[in-house]
């Protein structure tokens, strides 16, 4: 799998990397961008992508939703930066345990892994619990081991319980942005995926850039290594008198 220690810092490693993950599903194609395939958690692969969005998207993210009370469109920045600086100290625990009334629980927090393992699940809520259930290791009730192996070993409220312990364990895995919907004034907390956002940032790149190799190739009858071999600031002039030519 590709890896890379940080965002690609040229044109054609930007298509490479955009070529290898246009195939590839939500998840696996998230471990791709972050260049962590392995990484313990959930969280630290999305620290990971912060960080890149960071380093390559600007100080500024301009995003847009939609609002879930009236339907009408309503825009958010985010700094990544900020919002990694934000999070609290990463757990690095391999697993914890918890008690809730006469329940003990163990488990690990939500990995990578999981999500290449559950990315057959459609249904939001059997993903949750499938995940859950990869996640807890061990359940005892007052003392008593229970079998995690039938269905709904827990109570479903504990399920929801465990999965909000989990969150709080692991910030970075579950990233929200306040929003207030500026027609109706409803405000409410929008999932920010990083993944999605790095790699809306490298496809708008990859795009434009085979956009420009287009150009160029059309103008002069360079071929695509020829172009992408060019210097950036070389290549820049030339679409410039490319571009000039073509409104004359």
């Amino acid at each position: 799998m590709h890896q890379l220690a940080t965002a690609p810092s040229n044109t054609r490693a930007l298509l490479s990397l955009w070529a290898q993950a246009l195939p590839l599903p939500p998840a696996a194609r998230e471990s791709l961008l972050a260049g962590a395939p392995e990484a313990p958690t959930l969280g630290a692969q999305r620290r990971r992508l912060l960080g890149l969005l960071a380093q390559q998207g600007g100080a500024v993210l301009s995003l847009r939703c939609h609002c879930p009370a009236c339907g009408e469109a309503a825009a958010v920045d985010v700094s990544p930066a900020a919002l990694l600086q934000a999070l609290p100290s990463e757990d690095a625990a391999p697993d914890h345990t918890w008690a809730d009334g006469p329940w003990q629980l163990q488990f690990r927090l939500p990995a990578p892994a999981d999500l290449h393992a559950l990315a057959d699940e459609a249904d939001v809520d059997r993903f949750v619990q499938r995940l859950l259930q990869r996640c807890l290791l061990t359940a005892r009730l007052d003392g008593a081991a229970v079998d995690l192996s039938a269905p709904l070993a827990l109570p479903p409220a504990l399920y929801d319980r465990l999965a909000e312990r989990m969150e709080a364990l692991d910030a970075a895995a579950t990233l929200t942005l306040d929003v207030c919907c500026p027609a109706c004034a409803h405000t409410w907390p929008a999932l920010f995926d990083p993944g999605l956002a790095w790699w809306t940032l490298l496809q708008s790149r990859a795009e434009q850039s085979l956009l420009d190799v287009d150009t160029l190739a059309r103008r002069y009858g360079w071929s695509e290594d020829q172009i992408l071999a060019l210097d950036p600031v070389r290549r820049q002039a030339y679409l410039q008198l490319a571009r000039a030519e073509s409104e004359a």
